[in-house]
Order: structure tokens, then C-alpha cells, then sequence
């Protein structure tokens, strides 16, 4: 299998799911393509987030190294006493907030680490700024591989059987189990569609409109094509935030900077007037 050959790249198993499906019902050229421009747009993101996040940290790095000077140097000479307490709480607030923001950083990779690809897919979806991205990312797989596994003519319950052979507690696994005991308890396929996080309320609209087999099929690989477009454009969204968003953080310490050295000063220059 040509999942199996690319086992080396340590890919998440979710894709690896999707290549074999793909493999197996005459869909590998166009799951290729696709899952190949959704990692090499994602690589791309990456390097373009490092290159935004180089200058904004310079002038941050600056800035507080600026302050810490003001706080040995300008300050002492000035003989203000209010602004070099100013200066040692706000210094102090930035590296309380760097703390936190990389004990978190830990904490959350340790946490996604431990919890199985299921578990993990959800936990990603709910995250602020990037959820919606791995939320329509998961939902392009999803529906690609099922659409692909109809267009060869299985229907859903034989899909949850063939689904059910891969890794356990991966996201097309789980998915399988879930339904193949929903439907044997006699629930509804639109129930079972409506308690899963990870699966579009446009899923529901396909199927109540009562379209099966080759149709069905087709309906369901446009709206994989949608959603990866979708993914396409939400990842591109988020990187245009990143850069303004720093920025505003530097203009705030640029402000609260000056107004640590500038007030008491106008203070003192008021108390001489």
C-alpha cells in the first residue's frame, strides 16, 4: 500500500486512512494532489509566519531592552523614584506574561500528545483562531474518503465495516464504530451525524434530500472540494492576522513605556510651575 511506503514521513494517521481509501477505489492521483497541496500550503504557512514573527520579536526585544535601560541609566539620573517602580512592575508584568504563555505552550503540546487521533481532532477543532482550520481540514478528509468508498458502490454501513480495520481509535475507526452501534440501536443516521463535532450540519442537508449511489457520491466529493478551499482560505485568514496583532501589542508597550518616563516627569514639572 502506498499509505503504508509513506509511514516514514510520520504523517497523522488521518491521512494515511484517506490514501488508503483512495488507493483502494481508483481515487489515489486525486487524494495526492489534494492532501499534498494541504501540507505543502501548511509548510508554506509555517515559513511565512517565522519570517512575519522575526521583526515584530526584534522590536519587542528592543523595547525591553530599552526599558531595562531607562530603569539603570535615565531614570536613576532623574531621581524618580515612581517611574523606576513603574518601569519594575511592567517589566515584571512581561515576563510573568512570557511565563505563562510558554508554560501553556508546554502544557498544551504534552496534552494533545496524550490523547488518541480522535480525541485529539476534537480538542484541535475547539481551539481559538486555528480550530476552524483543523475543523474543515478534518471535515475534508472525511467526506472525501466517504465519497470515494460510494462512487465504487459500498454503502454506509458497508463503508463503517471497511473503516473499521484501521488503527484504533483513529478518526475514521472511531467514526465507523460509532454508527455501525448507532444504527444496530435503531437510531438515526441525521442523530448520530448531529452529536459528532467533527462531521458539517451540511452532511444532513445531502442526505435528507434523498439522493443515494452515484449522485450521492458526487455530492458528497464537491463538498470535500468546498471544504478544501475552505481550509485553503482559513489558513491564509489567520496568517494575515498574526502580523497586526503583534503589532498592536507594540504599540501598547511603546505607550505604556512612555507614559512610565513621561508622567512623572510632567508631574515634577508641575509641581516646580
Amino acid at each position: 500500500m502506498i499509505s503504508q511506503a509513506l509511514s516514514h514521513l510520520d504523517l497523522p494517521a488521518v491521512i494515511f486512512n484517506q490514501l488508503a481509501i483512495a488507493q483502494e477505489h481508483g481515487k489515489m492521483a486525486l487524494a495526492l494532489q489534494q492532501t499534498g497541496l494541504l501540507l505543502q500550503s501548511q509548510a508554506k504557512q509555517k515559513n511565512k509566519l517565522k519570517e512575519l514573527l522575526i521583526y515584530p520579536c526584534f522590536i519587542l526585544t528592543f523595547l525591553v531592552t530599552m526599558l531595562v535601560g531607562m530603569k539603570v541609566y535615565i531614570v536613576p539620573q532623574l531621581e524618580l523614584s515612581s517611574g523606576k517602580n513603574n518601569i519594575d512592575i511592567f517589566l515584571e508584568l512581561i515576563l510573568l506574561i512570557l511565563i505563562l504563555m510558554g508554560c501553556g505552550g508546554i502544557f498544551l503540546i504534552i496534552k494533545i500528545k496524550q490523547k488518541d487521533e480522535y480525541q485529539r481532532a476534537l480538542f484541535l477543532v475547539k481551539l481559538p483562531l486555528v480550530g476552524q482550520i483543523y475543523l474543515s481540514f478534518y471535515q475534508f478528509l472525511i467526506l472525501q474518503g466517504v465519497g470515494m468508498q460510494m462512487a465504487s458502490g459500498m454503502n454506509l454501513y458497508d463503508i463503517c465495516e471497511s473503516n473499521k480495520r484501521f488503527q484504533k481509535d483513529s478518526i475514521h475507526a472511531h467514526l465507523a464504530t460509532k454508527f455501525i452501534n448507532g444504527l444496530v440501536n435503531g437510531k438515526n443516521i441525521l442523530e448520530l451525524i448531529d452529536e459528532d463535532f467533527l462531521l458539517p450540519n451540511q452532511l444532513k442537508v445531502i442526505l435528507q434530500a434523498g439522493e443515494s449511489g452515484a449522485q450521492l457520491a458526487q455530492d458528497l466529493l464537491l463538498m470535500a472540494e468546498l471544504k478544501f478551499e475552505e481550509t485553503q482560505r482559513n489558513l491564509k485568514k489567520i496568517l494575515n492576522l498574526v502580523q497586526p496583532i503583534l503589532f498592536g501589542v507594540i504599540a501598547i508597550v511603546i505607550v505604556v513605556t512612555y507614559l512610565i518616563v513621561l508622567l512623572p516627569i510632567y508631574g515634577m514639572m508641575k509641581g516646580m510651575s
